[in-house]
């Protein structure tokens, strides 16, 4: 949640600082609340798409296929539904071909925008995998340091990776069972 609150805020200020007081286009017009928002919602499919893709370990045909294509299809629907008549698509007909495509400024801002909206994110993650590894990390880093053969680097990662299971059924289910092995050792039976 914090990771969505963050990133929010920053596509939030930033692109309305970006776009706020300079000439969008080249009659010297400002941006409007329409091409606000298409560059505001643009930035939050690109950044949740490569958050997506910054999080999955092992990259399958269908997960390319769904992150990439729905940022096509996002583009898609810009230009499809900017195409739509003007009573039916109000204040979208052709903000996308007409205002955004030609404009510098749209791609630099959607561009840095999700450069600095990744930034906390890839941090975290770093930091995560670097101190609070998970299990399929443990299990890269052994093959990504090459040590495979070697029992003592083995042993040491897999002690790493003991911990106790804190949360779920499965940890009340053995939390239940340690505690009922526990008693009937000290019962002695």
């Amino acid at each position: 949640m914090l990771n969505g609150f963050i990133s929010a805020i920053i596509i939030f200020f930033f692109c309305t600082k970006a776009m706020e007081l300079q000439a969008f286009d080249a009659e010297g017009r400002t941006a409007g609340k329409d091409i606000l928002g298409v560059t505001m919602y643009n930035c939050v499919v690109w950044v949740v798409n490569l958050q997506m893709a910054l999080a999955i370990s092992y990259f399958t045909m269908i997960q390319h296929f769904f992150i990439w294509g729905s940022i096509f299809f996002w583009y898609l629907f810009l230009m499809v539904y900017g195409a739509m008549p003007s009573h039916f698509s109000t204040n979208a007909y052709k903000v996308f071909i007409e205002a955004l495509a030609p404009s510098p400024s749209y791609w630099l801002v959607t561009f840095f925008v999700v450069i600095s909206t990744l930034i906390p994110y890839f941090s975290y993650a770093a930091i995560q995998m670097r101190f609070f590894p998970m299990y399929h990390e443990i299990v890269q880093w052994i093959r990504y340091e090459g040590n495979i053969k070697d029992p003592e680097f083995c042993d040491m990662v897999r002690q790493i990776s003991l911990r106790p299971t804190t949360v779920g059924s499965t940890a009340r289910l053995a939390a239940t069972a340690h505690h009922v092995r526990d008693r009937n050792v000290k019962n002695g039976r």
